[in-house]
């Protein structure tokens, strides 16, 4: 009876050791398990870099060729493209200024209601009227179009090219701009032209509003912009004018911009033209 007392005691005793070195174990196992989860969640998670998009890219750029527009817009080239380039900061550089048919070298900007071109002797010109300046770190050309007489030939182009289109015109009353340059770098002289009838006193003979863009080149017609509208004096299309051919890197860039008189303001549109056809570099928005 006594050794089977001893015995079940001893069994008792084993399994209340066996009791407490599980208990033990599993709380350590789940301390230790509570440790990981806890340094885990101490290490910080890994930041997924953010992926540069285009527009990124074009933000961050330094451009090569800077254009300041009177109308208060400013382009940038880089890399043989055009961009908008609304955050330039103008101030305190020297500029090429076009303006008035003469070029005006090292002149700075300052606009407070209206543009002031400082000259070297710290003198300031109040300018009202469309200029173009140029801050750039690599070489280019440019050549301004300073409007000029249309001949009689350059009429009958523009008169071809609206009967092609099927539009009653008044060649008299019409607005034309020929624009003479090699704009696609052939060595032959090309003519850009630019035809509306916005805001005309006489509207005899028209039915229709219109403004094209296009250039002579090898005796054909290249459209480059057109826009037209079913009423008369219709002031929701632009009226174009050709401002300058800009060469850099051995290309030709065609500036052209385009007025809008029912809600204010410019668009520009840079083009190329390769051979006869035509490429859309850039379009900004009116400001």
């Amino acid at each position: 009876m006594k050794e089977a007392l001893k015995g079940n005691v001893k069994a008792i005793i084993i399994v209340f050791i066996v009791l407490i070195i599980y208990t033990i174990g599993v709380g350590a196992y789940a301390k230790s398990k509570q440790k990981k989860l806890d340094d885990e969640a101490k290490i910080p998670e890994k930041k997924q870099e953010k992926q540069k998009t285009p527009d990124d890219n074009e933000k961050i750029t330094k451009y090569d060729f800077n254009l300041v527009l009177s109308s208060k817009q400013f382009l940038g080239y880089k890399d043989g493209k055009w961009y908008q380039n609304s955050d330039y900061d103008y101030t305190n550089k020297d500029f090429d200024v076009y303006a008035d048919g003469q070029k005006y070298d090292y002149r700075s900007l300052v606009y407070t209601d209206r543009w002031y071109i400082k000259n070297p002797d710290s003198t300031f010109l109040d300018y009202s009227n469309s200029f173009l300046a140029v801050s750039a770190d690599i070489d280019y050309s440019l050549v301004v179009n300073n409007g000029g007489e249309v001949t009689e030939e350059q009429k009958k182009v523009v008169e071809e090219f609206l009967q092609s289109k099927n539009i009653n015109y008044n060649i008299n009353t019409l607005k034309i701009s020929a624009f003479v340059n090699d704009l696609n770098r052939d060595g032959i002289q090309d003519t850009i032209y630019t035809v509306s009838n916005l805001f005309l006193t006489d509207y005899t003979g028209y039915d229709k509003t219109f403004a094209f863009v296009f250039v002579r080149t090898l005796n054909q017609n290249v459209v480059l912009f057109e826009d037209t509208y079913k009423a008369i004096n219709a002031v929701s299309i632009c009226d174009p004018f050709t401002y300058s051919v800009i060469t850099i890197d051995g290309k030709n860039s065609l500036l052209v911009g385009c007025e809008y008189y029912s809600m204010g303001g410019i668009k520009y549109m840079v083009y190329s033209l390769n051979e006869k056809t035509p490429t859309t570099l850039l379009t900004t928005t009116a400001n």
